[in-house]
């Protein structure tokens, strides 16, 4: 396949895990009778809480939480790409992401790497940083998962697209007042890349809603405003191949340079 239908999911997430539960729920449906290829969720949709507070909101796999969307997913047929949620695993907790095909089973779980310890909070607190990327392949298209904070360190993304990664799927909670840097983050790394970047992002007081898709050529080209609701974005992957003959930043790529000697690989 090279064109692909994307919805991504925007709400505003509050401490009462059942609300934000059946507010998922029922947007999810809302999208899913649009019939995409993927449905992406935001992070934390399941509750908005603290570092200081994960551990006891926090989920193993499977647990209730994991096996509902699990459900949601092969129910309507659609790859889900389940935002995140508190994962525990042990004495710690991870903010997790998992996806999930058109059968429900999981094909994948992201951990998030960079971790939100900036602007005087402090995830790390109580979140375990996560170690490794997530590259996956549904329906014939290969992508890979980033979280919120991800977005503002571009190694992860060149590490995705120098893989062969068309689409970065990034489940978000980014914190208001910073939509300038929202919107500058994910066009810049989409160019940089010549990927698309489909972004699902928390909204209301906290956090800077809009959710958008951004194609190669770092243009937004599917976004909403700070409402809670849903996109809908169909996708053509020679985009990908078009910009990269004009702009063929990876063959032009001299890494191996600026890096000989530190033994860092991207």
């Amino acid at each position: 396949m090279r064109k692909y239908r994307i919805s991504g999911i925007q709400l505003e997430s509050g401490k009462d895990n059942e609300k934000n539960i059946k507010k998922t729920v029922s947007l999810f449906k809302k999208a899913a009778e649009k019939k995409p290829d993927f449905i992406v969720l935001p992070e934390m949709f399941e509750i908005a809480a603290k570092p200081d507070e994960a551990f006891i909101h926090a989920h193993t796999i499977p647990s209730p939480l994991t096996k509902m969307l699990s459900g949601l997913a092969k129910d309507h047929e659609v790859n889900l790409i389940a935002g995140s949620f508190f994962e525990k695993d042990g004495d710690k907790v991870y903010n997790t992401c998992l996806v999930f095909d058109r059968k429900g089973e999981i094909k994948g779980k992201y951990r998030k790497m960079h971790l939100f310890d900036a602007f005087g909070y402090a995830e790390s607190s109580g979140i375990a940083f996560g170690e490794e990327p997530l590259i996956c392949e549904l329906d014939g298209l290969r992508f890979g998962v980033a979280i919120c904070y991800d977005i503002r360190f571009p190694e992860i993304f060149r590490y995705y697209a120098v893989r062969g990664v068309k689409v970065v799927f990034l489940p978000a909670c980014f914190f208001q007042p910073n939509h300038d840097h929202w919107g500058l983050n994910i066009r810049s790394r989409a160019l940089d890349n010549s990927i698309f970047l489909a972004a699902s992002n928390q909204t209301g007081k906290w956090w800077v809603g809009r959710s958008m898709v951004v194609n190669p050529w770092g243009v937004s080209v599917c976004s909403m405003g700070i409402e809670e609701g849903f996109y809908t974005c169909d996708i053509d992957l020679s985009i990908i191949d078009e910009t990269r003959k004009k702009l063929p930043f990876l063959e032009g790529l001299r890494f191996d340079v600026v890096q000989r000697g530190r033994g860092l690989t991207v």
